[in-house]
């Protein structure tokens, strides 16, 4: 798009990249050194035994290499070639990073260090003993033992400095210390980081044992923590930890539990709940940055996100970088369970400002505080305003003028939202519709609709109100392809998300804790799930690839969300986790689908085509187009029943507006058209004072269809 970027944004980058034409500045050159003290520092000991290690190889090359005579000759030569030999070392190691390297750990790239480093010091030697008249007649050669006795020496200091800090573990796990002691299972990548960053001596984790799966691994070391077992046999494991009288306080799961052998996961986390032992696991390696894995804030105990049986999709991160950074941005709801993740993850990209909208007033406060502790630097407003206010929503979008605009404020429980349909109404069809006419009206570059699997082929109001939703989100990107305006309009569907307020997994978590029975509607029920993380990820690369890529008008983007799962596996999975047996230790019982429930979910709806729209793990669903003229006269009469309470009415409008529902709730068809008689049409003349009333949805006589092409 020809405005994708402003001219205010383009004088930024010029004005960065201009910043970056000139060599490093002397802050820069500051802090170096600054980090160079401070290595030298902390290996004080080990830089005192390297300088005596290579000043007493170059005068003991002097003496091995040449004998009789011409020794004596080179004796006033010995000392200042051992001087030489000290300078050249005290200054090319810590140069070469011989003290960025941790000596309680040796990896093949410790080698290649030290060898360049003893090297390079002696190439320096011999350059610099032809330049001075003493140092000049010591022969070549002589270097070369040199090289060849420093090496040996230099290797020897780190075996003992390593075997001195294995022996101080060792005797802390004797006799016992203030750190928390952590079983480790899985060797992967993550476990590696954790364990490099236990080394900073702030630490609060003691590893007392690593738990792996590797043929033949048992007895070896992986970063100084022996593998003390493999999860075939964690009867052994616990009989060790016996035998050596220590019981870890943490069991820390490094990969994502579905890696591991579900059976023996199970016999630890039973062993572990029983005496007390807290399963948690690290958080993936996208979740590291930076940060010190051994202050325990990326330990979480084993949650939601670990009962998916696949892996998590990437997303390209860089895309997102383009778009959001240094945006306005605006996110409704932003206080729930989607909306909180959408504010975090936008925040990660360094917008301009965030713009919070929430109508309840502690979940804006909460997200409102997360913001401020874990991105202090990033601009931000936030409101307690609902989005069925109209003019409150006008009135924030004209101060703030948001470039992005996410809607993820919604009634979203199928049970509540079936006895109470008008308030399902007004927050998901008339607050959608007020969200989107405002991104519209301030020239926003795109809005972005939270929507659901429920919404297709749907039987509850929930549903019906969330298609409603995106038949407008999709008629509204019909009209800026129309009318070459330059506000997109994307609908993004997905399923389930794990862990979300009031979703089933918290339930189930708290009947297990309460020691059940867990509570399932229907013994075949099944479900789309997807981590909320994953969810959110994937929303914010289908907005940045709809703008960036001018994907086709009107498309409904669909998350992959993988096979469905069946709720009474996912129950059993639960139970296993923690470290009980379903069925015996934890009931299951059948309750009977409730008002409005499926048995199953689906992604498309039965009018719509399915397209690939060439962004992985997400594929687009093409609608038939709904008469913008339609949309809008029957939402304003949805809104008109909803304000006056009218739920039979509120029903059968929506049956009406959404092809092929027919819900089973408490409003019956019946009583529906019984109570429609209440308002005859709709006007307008017969709406409240306080109605907002837009000129486009005033009913006029139709002369012909306004139905919008797919563009």
């Amino acid at each position: 798009m020809a405005d994708f970027y402003s001219s205010e944004t383009l004088s930024k980058i010029r004005i960065k990249a201009s910043s970056h034409s000139f060599l490093p500045t002397l802050p820069g050159v500051h802090r170096w050194w600054q980090q160079l003290v401070t290595e030298l520092k902390a290996n004080r000991r080990l830089v005192l035994g390297d300088v005596v290690s290579i000043t007493l190889s170059a005068a003991l090359a002097v003496l091995l290499t040449v004998t009789g005579s011409a020794q004596k000759q080179l004796l006033p030569a010995i000392l200042p070639f051992a001087a030489l030999a000290c300078v050249c070392g005290l200054v090319i190691f810590p140069l070469a990073g011989f003290y960025r390297r941790d000596t309680r750990s040796t990896s093949l790239r410790d080698i290649v260090v030290l060898l360049k480093g003893a090297l390079l010091a002696s190439v320096s030697i011999a350059i610099l003993s032809r330049l001075n008249q003493v140092t000049s007649s010591v022969p070549i050669p002589v270097v070369v033992v040199q090289f060849y006795l420093a090496v040996p020496a230099l290797g020897a200091l780190r075996v003992i400095a390593r075997g001195r800090e294995l022996t101080r573990q060792s005797r802390q796990l004797k006799e016992g210390n203030t750190k928390i002691p952590v079983l480790l299972v899985g060797t992967g990548a993550s476990c590696d980081l954790f364990l490099r960053s236990l080394r900073n001596t702030g630490s609060r984790y003691q590893p007392v044992g690593i738990i792996d799966d590797a043929r033949n691994a048992q007895g070896l070391y992986f970063h100084d923590v022996q593998i003390i077992g493999s999860l075939r046999d964690p009867e052994n494991v616990l009989e060790r930890l016996s035998q050596w009288n220590v019981l870890p306080q943490r069991l820390l799961l490094t990969e994502p539990i579905t890696h591991f052998d579900s059976e023996g996961i199970q016999k630890l986390t039973v062993w572990a709940s029983g005496h007390g032992v807290t399963v948690s696991r690290l958080n993936g390696l996208e979740d590291l940055g930076a940060q010190d894995l051994g202050d325990g804030q990326n330990m979480r105990t084993v949650d939601p996100d670990d009962i998916l049986d696949r892996p998590q999709k990437a997303v390209e991160r860089s895309l997102l970088f383009e778009v959001f950074r240094g945006r306005r941005i605006l996110v409704t709801g932003a206080g729930g369970s989607i909306g909180s993740e959408l504010t975090r993850q936008i925040a990660s990209f360094n917008p301009a400002e965030i713009v919070i909208i929430d109508n309840c007033e502690f979940n804006a406060y909460s997200i409102d505080m997360d913001l401020s502790q874990h991105f202090p630097n990033v601009p931000r407003r936030m409101y307690v305003a609902s989005i069925v206010d109209a003019d409150r929503v006008n009135s924030i979008f004209r101060q703030h003028r948001p470039e992005l605009v996410f809607n993820a404020a919604a009634l979203k429980h199928v049970p509540i939202v079936e006895l109470n349909p008008c308030e399902g109404v007004l927050t998901n069809v008339v607050g959608s519709r007020n969200v989107a006419d405002a991104a519209r009206e301030v020239g926003a570059l795109a809005m972005v609709q939270i929507s659901t699997d429920k919404a297709v082929n749907t039987t509850n109001v929930m549903g019906a109100t969330k298609r409603v939703a995106e038949f407008y989100v999709q008629a509204q990107d019909r009209i800026t392809n129309e009318t070459e305006e330059r506000t997109r309009f994307f609908s993004v569907r997905f399923g389930n998300v794990l862990g979300s307020s009031g979703s089933l997994i918290p339930l189930f978590q708290r009947q297990i804790t309460n020691g059940g029975p867990i509570t399932i509607t229907d013994p075949k029920m099944e479900r789309y799930f997807m981590t909320i993380r994953e969810a959110v990820q994937l929303t914010l690369v289908s907005a940045a690839s709809g703008l960036k890529f001018d994907t086709s008008q009107g498309e409904i983007f669909v998350l992959d969300m993988g096979s469905p799962v069946k709720i009474v596996d996912l129950a059993e999975r639960m139970i296993r986790l923690a470290g009980l047996t379903p069925h015996k230790d934890i009931k299951i019982n059948f309750i009977g689908m409730r008002p409005g429930e499926k048995l199953f979910e689906e992604l498309f709806d039965k009018s719509e085509s399915r397209a690939d729209c060439g962004i992985p793990g997400v594929s687009a669903a093409r609608p038939e187009g709904v008469p913008i003229a339609r949309l809008r006269a029957m939402i304003l009469k949805l809104e008109l029943a909803a304000r006056r309470q009218n739920g039979p009415l509120v029903n059968q409008l929506l049956r009406d507006l959404v092809p092929g529902y027919g819900t089973k709730s408490s409003y019956t068809v019946e009583t529906a058209k019984a109570a429609a008689g209440s308002i005859a049409r709709v006007g307008a003349m017969d709406l409240p004072m306080k109605l907002p009333v837009p000129a486009s949805a005033v009913l006029r006589p139709a002369s012909a269809p306004e139905v919008l092409s797919a563009g």
